[in-house]
């Protein structure tokens, strides 16, 4: 079995708390506003964007290490900008910690 496709039956068995996608994430180097949202959406059709995500995935693909990333949602497009982020920084932490924890003890079992 793949490890993508291992890791997605992984989390189906532990069912975290919240909701679980899977999709294409786009990183970059700034808090991404209304100006340059659309221009992401019609270029990339993510899933989400975040700012850390594809330089961690960078190292690791270039030293050949498996990289999966378990992100936590903090803004939305209906909610949106630094207070929400801060708003939700610490339980989106927490479920973060949860699944990772979860995912790693059923991938090693």
């Amino acid at each position: 079995m793949k490890k993508v496709e291992r890791s997605k039956a992984a989390v189906r068995k532990i069912e975290p708390a919240g909701n679980v996608h899977w999709g294409r994430m786009v990183t970059g180097e700034t808090f991404i506003t209304d100006e340059g949202r659309q221009k992401i959406n019609d270029k990339f059709a993510p899933f989400t964007v975040d700012m850390e995500t594809a330089s961690i995935a960078h190292v690791y693909n270039v030293n050949r290490i498996p990289f999966i990333s378990i992100r936590c949602i903090t803004d939305t497009d209906a909610c949106r900008g630094m207070c929400n982020f801060e708003e939700n920084c610490a339980k989106a932490s927490r479920v973060a910690k949860n699944i990772t924890v979860d995912l790693l003890n059923e991938l090693r079992g």
